[in-house]
């Protein structure tokens, strides 16, 4: 692996890291305050503001207007809109019908679509050495399911029959359109090469789509109010996570190639995992067993790394 590789690689390990910290933030909201619902769309303007402000200050000027630029801030948009909106919607929706497990375990599907997009689209080559964290990232995350399922939010399967199937579309759809926001990031690399910029513009769109729903729909307006309360600590805490998370996936996505990130992306549920049973202690220690699969995970992320 190149310098510039091994680069986007070791940013994509923080961003993963960050990820971790804001849902474990999430939880512990969750818990105190009853999670009021305020971090998603405070994350989006928070990405928004810090990105469109180190920009400002830091930011490489603008080239000059092209097709190429335009094309650039175009998929900048779609990233925004496949992440922000497409991508979370139908995975709560997902939970509502499906539950919170079969919609979890469908999520790690997100690798697989952003790594099969990035060859269809982006024309990427697996390397051995990619297929090689793959495998033991998915088997240290094979291990956690099989041996220790999450805990359902919910009433699983509340819902019965063509609505179970319908949350098990949602969520498979759900992570198409993670995946696929992976793949618009590194298209609009491509045109407009500055990850703060695009960070802004995706951010910006996300928020367009929700003031424009808003007048439509309950879900988006409810965000928009709850936007107007003034957040709690962790709230804050958790859309700081959440922020600066995707503003390091960006610069990742400049150095590395995106079935790189996106595998390196999936371990952010064993960084939360002893986040929250040792750094917070919100949650009971991780056993044997899933220090065996976060060996195997964190192995396979060293591998991509260093070798």
């Amino acid at each position: 692996m190149s310098s510039s590789a091994t680069l986007g690689a070791a940013l994509a390990v923080l961003s993963a890291l960050c990820y971790a910290f804001a849902s474990v933030a999430a939880t512990k909201d969750a818990r105190a305050n009853g999670g009021r619902g305020t971090a998603v769309l405070l994350s989006v303007l928070l990405t928004a503001i810090s990105s469109g402000v180190a920009w400002l200050f830091v930011g490489p000027p603008l080239p000059a207007t092209s097709p190429q630029l335009w094309a650039g801030v175009g998929a900048f948009c779609l990233a925004g809109l496949l992440a922000t909106v497409l991508g979370r919607v139908s995975f709560f929706r997902s939970i509502e019908l499906a539950g919170a497990i079969e919609t979890s375990l469908l999520r790690r599907l997100i690798p697989v679509f952003a790594t099969v997009l990035a060859t269809v689209v982006l024309g990427e080559r697996l390397s051995a050495q990619i297929v090689a964290a793959f495998a033991l990232i998915f088997a240290g995350i094979a291990i956690v399911w099989i041996t220790a399922p999450p805990v359902a939010g919910g009433a699983e399967g509340a819902w019965g029959g063509a609505a179970r199937t319908t949350g098990r579309v949602l969520a498979v759809v759900s992570a198409a359109s993670y995946g696929g926001s992976y793949v618009a990031r590194k298209l609009g690399i491509a045109g407009l090469p500055d990850p703060l910029l695009g960070t802004a513009i995706g951010a910006c769109a996300g928020i367009t789509f929700y003031c424009l729903a808003a007048p439509v729909s309950r879900e988006f307006a409810a965000q928009l109010a709850a936007v107007r309360r003034r957040p709690t600590g962790w709230q804050l805490a958790a859309a700081s996570g959440i922020s600066i998370g995707q503003i390091l996936l960006f610069f990742a996505l400049v150095y590395a190639g995106v079935a790189t990130v996106a595998i390196i992306a999936s371990v952010e549920m064993f960084f939360a995992a002893w986040l929250a049973g040792v750094v917070f202690r919100t949650e009971r220690r991780p056993g044997w067993t899933f220090t065996l699969a976060s060996g195997l995970a964190f192995g396979g992320v060293a591998f991509l790394v260093l070798a």
